[in-house]
């Protein structure tokens, strides 16, 4: 696994904006509303939905949403934090996460190659769900279906890096990636 502080000579740049396409955002948007839906299907058939409503009342039905939406953000934002934290020992260098519109992304400031971009990208996410899962299967029935949802979330949350990792599979392995943002660098040697 390596990375460089600079990019080498004889290499030229393309982008993949996550958030400026907005063609390609609204495709990744109708992508993960897809798999949720499927996720969300699939599991109607073994388990009984009725579970997550099943409260005590109005505000425990409230305070049930709320507690869930508020794991999902952390859970969200933890991935982000898990980045930076495998970034530092794939390379020594910081990383930083930063917060912005509804969101979280991290920011570094070396070029990584293919496999290190890969493992940095998708770890955090299968991290969470496989953490997640094991919850669903240890934890009484009654919570299986807020598990479910944080977990679907937090897989569909990953959209835009399996894209990303989708087209770094089809580029050479010699390529050099920089996340800036929500813009994703791609360096391929010319």
């Amino acid at each position: 696994m390596t990375f460089e502080n600079k990019l080498p000579s004889g290499y030229t740049t393309g982008t993949i904006d996550l958030d400026g396409d907005k063609k390609l955002s609204l495709r990744l948007y109708a992508a993960a509303a897809a798999v949720a839906v499927a996720l969300t299907v699939v599991c109607c058939l073994l388990k009984d939905i009725s579970l997550l409503f099943d409260a005590s009342g109005v505000f425990a039905l409230l305070g049930r949403f709320i507690l869930i939406m508020l794991i999902t953000a952390a859970c969200l934002v933890g991935q982000e934090y898990l980045k930076c934290i495998i970034i530092g020992k794939l390379t020594g260098k910081p990383a930083r996460v930063v917060r912005g519109r509804m969101s979280a992304y991290i920011e570094y400031k070396c070029w990584l190659d293919k496999r290190s971009y890969l493992i940095m990208s998708l770890a955090p996410a299968a991290a969470v769900c496989l953490v997640l899962l094991i919850l669903m299967i240890a934890l009484p029935d009654k919570l299986f279906w807020q598990c479910y949802v944080i977990f679907i979330v937090s897989l569909t949350g990953a959209c835009g890096d399996a894209y990303v990792a989708y087209r770094l599979c089809k580029e050479k392995s010699d390529v050099r990636i920089k996340n800036e943002g929500y813009k994703i660098l791609i360096a391929t040697e010319k």
